[in-house]
């Protein structure tokens, strides 16, 4: 089967084009970001939390306070911060209880958050508790992911990879990508075991029933099969958060544990062992599950491995919360008279797959320094440590210089000078087999490759949608790059001074769908510098795409001062040509973004908007915004009208401006099933503050409307 992972942790492996390979890197080149991205196999990095004797986190140490030793050889601490991240909550307006979705984003402010990957495994979840497993997971989005938070969906079924949700700090995003899950877990061992004991079974033949005594789990090979997907995905997930350093990395295990006997690797069952009694079919492997079973066994050691390099732990959670056998016993009708095994064999065959299932989570977050939720209905307290154990510590880092790729493990131990302090740090690492190195890509392909978005050279983004080229949805993209990191010196021109861009949009198998290489040049006349200097420059540009969900990523590399740069955007693209109205993503611009420098080639926009589209949503009390609105109506069986409005809302929900407009049906075929609603909104009768623009568009026919939400503010 197929894994659906998250495809920004799979993003070393897409497509890129291959000219794309061709441009070295300025020597000595390190993307300067609060999150670094390290590829060396000799690099060790550990997280120490500290407390004193009342179990407080202690935040005042410093780097020469710590001793870490390897194989009890001290080491030289070359990276050291401390990590103190708050829950920061999101600031909604006061009107409503959920904060208005933003349109742009931007890497200027540093990804300061905790690093969650919640992963839900289908595989090892009955369908019966699906509502359960839902409900756990929404638990911990709603309530313990802060605003600061970054977290991805991966769900671990079948042929549904396109559910997953990227990194994002959008919890309606998480939580839509929840709601599509469903367990697929294989029905237990025990109860398959005796049905088809029981289709073998013969009254006349009584206690010497030898084909009951080989009764087999049909079921096996898709047992193995989801266990071993299981292991490698959390293998796989493992392997690209290493590309994460400078922070812990949690993967939220939501799980019932792997349901397969690796406690039997001999087998096979059913014949006479050296006391010439028979083997139980129900406590003990047949010879085909005793080869899985080792195979499991190492897929299982090559996680720990992995994970322990990637500094990645795992937090385990049972949704089931207590477990009961009898959730599966109950399921049991009976055995006929004469039948080898009581329902008590059964009862403790379904006990001992509980305590497998338990046993395989517990030692999932025990090998790589996390939290086991297991048996308790408590989730809130076990929630809870997992946001402190991610929230407060601190991270040192080191070379080993006379590192072995021999794969084997390596004993860490870190000590603090302070007498009085206790230290938690993971035991050690297993080093890596691969001692190759590669010669080092491009530098905006390493970004684009790497996890997460990158800081450094400030870039802020938005997209306006509409339709394209039949099949297609065109995207309009507006990229605004800070003045300060693009021309720090506005009066001396950098020879070759120059601002290279690569953006690809990847589909979620990360294929690249769509690509370009730009360049934007530098060499201006001195008022446009001045200009670059003060407002940054503005590149606008768009591409066609299939409706569907992707992830567009932009990175960039100014050439003069050497900063880079990278920002992602998950887009859900619409089909505007199904459903009743649909609207597509807001372009505006204002009278104040004509100073921004632009590059501007998307004819769409310039015929649409009488000036450059903006990225930003700060604006002047004497702007007008001017907004472009796409929406698409497929209602053409009867002539109608459709309402259109543009309000501003304070804050607190007072209602400050309104503009309305109606289209009849009539202009759907003139305008390719579309209607270009381009309201005008002055801001000079408002006070400076924090507004939210609603544009709506509504049938006179009944149905939904077609909404989007824009918040900005006045300086």
């Amino acid at each position: 089967m197929r894994l659906p992972i998250v495809l920004g942790l799979l993003a070393a492996s897409a497509a890129w084009p291959a000219a794309w390979q061709q441009t070295p890197p300025p020597a000595g080149q390190t993307p300067p970001s609060q999150l670094t991205f390290r590829v060396e196999g000799n690099y060790i990095e550990v997280d120490a939390v500290v407390t004193d004797s009342q179990g407080r986190f202690v935040r005042d140490l410093k780097a020469n306070d710590f001793e870490v030793l390897e194989d009890k050889k001290p080491r030289t601490v070359d990276l050291f911060s401390l990590v103190d991240i708050p829950l920061e909550r999101a600031d909604a307006p006061l009107y409503r209880t959920t904060p208005v979705e933003s349109d742009v984003v931007t890497n200027e402010k540093p990804i300061d958050g905790r690093v969650y990957v919640l992963v839900l495994d289908a595989n090892h979840v009955a369908p019966n508790n699906t509502l359960v497993t839902k409900r756990a997971a929404h638990e911990f989005i709603d309530q313990y992911i802060g605003a600061n938070d970054l977290a991805a969906v991966v769900l671990l079924q079948t042929g549904r990879s396109n559910d997953n949700q990227e990194f994002t700090s959008s919890k309606a995003a998480l939580s839509a990508s929840v709601d599509k899950f469903s367990g697929e877990k294989v029905r237990s061992k025990a109860l398959n075991v005796l049905d088809d004991a029981m289709s073998k079974f013969s009254a006349s033949a009584g206690a010497n029933n030898e084909d009951v005594m080989n009764a087999r789990d049909l079921g096996e090979g898709e047992r193995a099969t989801k266990a071993v997907a299981t292991v490698s995905a959390l293998t796989q997930l493992s392997t690209n958060l290493a590309g994460i350093r400078g922070r812990r990395k949690a993967i939220v295990f939501f799980s019932e544990g792997i349901d397969f006997n690796t406690d039997d690797v001999i087998g096979p069952n059913g014949n006479p062992n050296t006391a010439g009694t028979v083997v139980n079919p129900f406590s003990n492997n047949s010879a085909i599950e005793a080869m899985h079973a080792s195979q499991i066994l190492d897929d299982m050691q090559l996680l720990y491995e992995t994970a322990s390099r990637a500094n990645v732990a795992i937090y385990s959670v049972d949704p089931r919360g207590i477990s009961d056998p009898a959730d599966v016993t109950i399921q049991i009708a009976g055995v006929p008279s004469g039948f080898p095994f009581d329902v008590g064999a059964v009862t403790t065959a379904a006990r001992d797959e509980v305590r497998r299932q338990n046993g395989t989570l517990r030692t999932f977050s025990d090998a790589t320094g996390g939290l086991a939720l297991v048996n308790s209905n408590n989730f809130g307290g076990g929630f809870k440590r997992i946001v402190e154990d991610n929230s407060a510590y601190y991270v040192l880092g080191y070379h080993a210089t006379d590192v072995k790729h021999d794969g084997k493990f390596h004993d860490i131990t870190v000590r603090v000078t302070r007498p009085g302090l206790q230290v938690r740090a993971r035991k050690g690492y297993y080093a890596s087999k691969d001692s190759k190195v590669e010669a080092p890509p491009d530098p905006t392909i390493s970004l684009l490759n790497s996890p997460l978005p990158v800081g450094g050279l400030g870039m802020t983004m938005t997209l306006a949608t509409m339709k394209g080229t039949a099949p297609n949805v065109h995207v309009d993209v507006t990229l605004e790059f800070s003045g300060r990191d693009v021309m720090p010196d506005a009066a001396n021109a950098a020879p070759g001074d120059r601002i290279e861009l690569s953006y690809a949009t990847l589909d979620l198998s990360a294929k690249v769908v769509a690509s370009a290489r730009k360049t934007l040049d530098l060499a201006v006349r001195p008022e446009t510098r001045q200009a670059i200097a003060e407002h940054g420059i503005r590149l606008v540009t768009g591409f066609d795409v299939p409706p569907g969900r992707y992830q567009f990523r932009i990175a960039a590399q100014e050439l003069g001062g050497g900063k880079t740069g990278s920002v992602f955007w998950n887009l859900e693209l619409p089909d505007f040509s199904k459903g009743s109205l649909t609207m597509g993503n807001l372009a505006i611009t204002a009278a104040s973004a004509i100073h921004t420098p632009t590059s501007l080639d998307s004819q769409a926009l310039k015929d649409l908007l009488p000036g450059p589209p903006t990225a930003s949503r700060e604006f002047a009390l004497e702007d007008t915004l001017a907004v472009v609105a796409m929406v698409y109506d497929n209602d053409t069986a009867r002539p109608h009208t459709v309402d259109f409005s543009a309000t501003v809302r304070t804050d607190d929900g007072t209602q400050m401006f309104v503009t309305r407009d109606e289209h009849s049906s009539q202009e759907i075929q003139a305008n390719h099933g579309g209607y270009t609603y381009t309201p005008r909104i002055p801001l000079q009768d408002l006070v400076p503050g924090r507004y939210v623009l609603t544009v709506e568009a509504k049938s006179r026919l009944g149905g939904d409307p077609a909404t989007r939400e824009v918040q900005f503010t006045i300086k």
